[in-house]
């Protein structure tokens, strides 16, 4: 079975994100490690001042979906509109929670309402940077 997970990258504050998207799906962090945590053999292939960033962190949203990511330690550009990752909730309350959540602090792009192709649905950059497509429709569920 083929699985798709997205990966994050940020730019010092992955620990933050993280923790931000832990509460917003009401998920579980599976995994957080830091760089200072790697085996001593391969300590050489990341810089000491990269010690206390994410290595790599997963988080479980529900059963079947993860989101995972890391702080890079190489050159970082913020990705500007190449993607979003997409929810698609059971209940109109959870879009508008999720997406209420989403926007703190962020840009809405497109105010969550009814549109041609859904009955809830809107766009948003959260506040490190990630665009979100949140929809909810009773015809899909």
């Amino acid at each position: 079975m083929l699985t798709l997970n997205p990966y994050l990258v940020f730019k010092d504050n992955c620990e933050d994100a993280f923790n931000f998207y832990k509460v917003v799906f009401d998920g579980i962090i599976l995994f957080m490690g830091r760089y200072k945590d790697v085996p001593q053999e391969h300590r050489q292939l990341f810089p000491a001042s990269a010690d206390e960033q994410i290595m790599h962190t997963t988080l479980q949203i529900n059963i079947n979906t993860t989101i995972m990511g890391c702080d890079s330690v190489e050159t970082y550009e913020p990705s500007k509109d190449n993607f979003y990752l997409y929810i698609s909730t059971e209940t109109q309350d959870e879009a508008y929670h999720i997406f209420n959540a989403l926007a703190a602090d962020g840009k809405i792009i497109m105010p969550i309402s009814q549109t041609f192709w859904s009955t809830h649905y809107g766009m948003v950059t959260d506040k490190f940077g990630i665009n979100w497509k949140v929809t909810f429709d009773p015809g899909n569920t």
